[in-house]
Parts: structure tokens; sequence; C-alpha cells
């Protein structure tokens, strides 16, 4: 099969995908990645030093819809699924709805000044795939796949929440919100909205172990850690004389500026400053003095930066929870909200692998008892360990291969 991989221009997004992308390709399919389309190229590059073939879609700047930007504000697309405040939620539908109706919307001046959606439906027109994955906020995706008769299915990294805010929205009001949202989308090509053109024919999950799995037809499929190419690192493999700890904002925040940062860091480095632990920072930026016990190290892939570690502090993203998952590291999570952030916290405490702090008045002081008890406490070794199990119950990417293989081929029949 030829199949299109359309995800968002942002490097932790494509992380996820990219073993993904690796099993199709080993199976004998010929895959293509869809990068970002401003001028800085820098989601072409990852995916070409992955390996994979990247399709620029360019135009004039990032307008990706989950970094901070003209069009949009930190965190608008953040949500919490348990949070009965409908102010919030109301906040999340019009992020969806200025999504659609003017970021990816050809006729409106974001829209066509950025031209995603013509550019993708041209693409797919002349390389006619038979199989488009779409990351769930790629909107123009599925449009464009039934423009050329593909089959496609979303890439759910995270809580569903989109299908969650449909449903809320349908049970309260007569007529199906996803219709209108994608009306812009789907008006130049003469198409009428189905329920397939939000939610695909089927979703590849990539979020579990998760308390909000993807809506429908389902394919799980195991996140496999991946965080872009890098040179083997021999101090990882030397001797420990004490703890290692990693300390990370991630990738969408891995540089700080202080003291912008709402994040305690310069506090918490402070109080830490004593502590029996090497403290590894994967921020960039001005950090100013460090205490001895603390090392910044850059950016590192988890996938080799965590297993000699004893413990994990972040901000709550979807790959960081998965990698320290993998890696049965006990977790201390500050949800700093993008998505779903304050749920993976909640998880990570349910599963008892780890900690979770609220950001607001939080101080150096509070965080560094907490990691205390992390190290100090086996029983978060423990929740490590069933995190892990529950992480490894689904397949890899590779044994996913045939089912696609086989819904593809289903959809495309039909």
């Amino acid at each position: 099969m030829r199949i299109v991989v359309a995800v968002l221009p942002v490097k932790a997004h494509l992380n996820a995908v990219i073993p993904l992308a690796w099993a199709l390709r080993g199976a004998g399919h010929e895959i293509v990645v869809t990068a970002d389309w401003g001028p800085e190229r820098d989601a072409a590059r990852h995916i070409a030093q992955a390996g994979l073939t990247a399709v620029p879609l360019g135009g004039e700047g990032d307008i990706s819809p989950v970094r901070p930007g003209d069009h949009n504000e930190s965190g608008f697309l953040a949500l919490d699924p348990d949070d009965p405040d409908a102010a919030h939620w109301d906040r999340f539908h019009e992020a969806v709805r200025f999504l659609c109706t003017q970021v990816y919307a050809p006729d409106v001046p974001l829209g066509e000044r950025h031209g995603l959606l013509r550019k993708l439906v041209a693409f797919t027109g002349a390389w006619k795939p038979d199989l488009v994955l779409w990351d769930m906020l790629m909107f123009p995706a599925p449009v464009a796949a039934r423009t050329c008769g593909a089959a496609h299915a979303r890439l759910v990294w995270g809580a569903d929440t989109v299908a969650m805010l449909r449903a809320r929205l349908r049970a309260a009001s007569p007529g199906d919100p996803g219709a209108r949202w994608l009306a812009p989308l789907l008006a130049p090509y003469g198409l009428e909205f189905t329920e397939r053109t939000l939610l695909g024919d089927w979703s590849v999950d990539l979020s579990r172990p998760h308390p909000y799995p993807a809506h429908g037809p389902t394919v799980p499929v195991r996140r496999i850690p991946y965080g872009g190419p890098a040179e083997y690192a021999p101090w990882l493999h030397e001797p420990r004389v004490r703890p290692r700890v990693v300390v990370t904002l991630g990738m969408t925040r891995q540089e700080v500026r202080l003291p912008g940062s709402a994040f305690p860091l310069r506090d918490f480095l402070d109080a830490a400053a004593g502590l029996d632990a090497d403290l590894l920072l994967t921020l960039t930026g001005e950090l100013g003095p460090l205490p001895d016990n603390v090392h910044a190290v850059g950016y590192v892939p988890f996938e080799q930066l965590l297993p000699s570690c004893a413990a994990i502090v972040h901000q709550g993203g979807r790959g960081t929870f998965a990698a320290a998952a993998a890696c049965r590291v006990p977790q201390i999570v500050v949800p700093q909200p993008l998505w779903d952030e304050t749920a993976t916290a909640r998880q990570v405490v349910a599963y008892g692998a780890g900690l979770a702090l609220e950001l607001d008045g939080l101080d150096g002081g509070t965080l560094c008892e907490a990691l205390l008890r992390v190290l100090e406490e086996p029983g978060f070794w423990e929740g490590a360990e069933r995190l892990y199990d529950d992480l490894m119950a689904d397949p890899p990417p590779t044994h996913c291969v045939s089912r696609l293989e086989e819904l593809a081929a289903i959809h495309l029949g039909s």
C-alpha cells in the first residue's frame, strides 16, 4: 500500500508515530510523512533524520495549533475530561471551532495564507495513497483522504477529547457539531459530513494505557519511546555513585527562560542542592549557576536517558509518561496543561507509580520532599512495575501491521 502519515508539525507528535511508520515500511509499504508548512522546515528535517520521506506542505509561518503563536495561546487545547466546569469545555469547543473555521479553512485569510487543505488535497490526489493515517487534530487529512478515495484512520496520542466534546454537545442540543466544525473544509470539494470524516474509519490508539481511550473501532498499538537521532553517550553507562533523576518540561517546553517559567525550577534546584542524588536537566536556555549535584545535559532521548534513572520530574506530557512507563521509572508529575496532562498526573497516582503536584503555589521545598519520597519508598517502584505491565499488554507496532492492512482493505472495498 501507499500510506500517508499526516501529523502536526510538532516533534512530540511525530515521535509518537515514527515507530509505527517504520513498522509499516518494514512490511513493504510506501510511507510518506507530512511535514511542517512553515519556513523553518524543522519537522521535515526531523522526519528525514528518522529515515522517512517528508512531504513539506510549505507556507508562511508556523500555524501549529498546539504551539503558542499569533493565532492561539499556550494551552488553549487543554482539557481535563473530569472537569465539570462548562467554561472549560466551552473554551475547548472554541479552540476546535477556530482550527476548522480559521486555521484550516481555505476561504479565510489565515487558512488561505497557509493553504494546508489545498496542498494536502493536491498531494494525495497526485500520489494516490491507499491509506491516510492522521493526527486526531489534523482535520484536513480526512477530507483529503475522501477526495482521493483512500481509507483513513485517526492517530490518537492522548485523551480523545474531540470525540468527548462532540458527544457532550450532541446530548445538549440537536444536530451534529462535527458537521458544523468541518463544513468549511468539506464544502469546497462538494462533500457531505459523515461521522467517519471526524472520527476516522477507525482509530489507532497510541496513548494506552489511558483512562479515556479512543472512541469507536480501535486498533491498540503500544507506544515505543522515540526521541530522535542522538550520539551514544558513554557517561550514561558509567557506574552510578547515587541515584539519577531526570528533570524535564517536555519537548514543547524544552527551552526555559528564567525567571519567566511558572515551574519553580530555581527554587527546586536550590532545595535539592543537598540531596544525595544527581539531577539531570534536559532543559536549555539561561539556567544560571547550578548546584554541584545538578547537571544540564541538554536534550537526550528518553530511551537512552531513563534506563539508568531512579525517578523523573515532568510536566505530564503523554510521550514523557509513556517513556517513563516503558523504563519502569517512578514519576513526579507537575501538570502544565496543553492537552490531557492533568488526567495523566492522576493516572500516575492511581497506579501508585508516583506523585502529582499542583503547579499553583508549588515551591521547591515541597517538590524536593516529594522527590525524596519517590526515591525512598519502594511502593512507587512497585507501582511503576504495574504500569509497565499494562503498557506491555498492548502489541508493538510490528504486530499491528496486518490488522491495519485488513482494515484498509475492508474500507477500500466498501
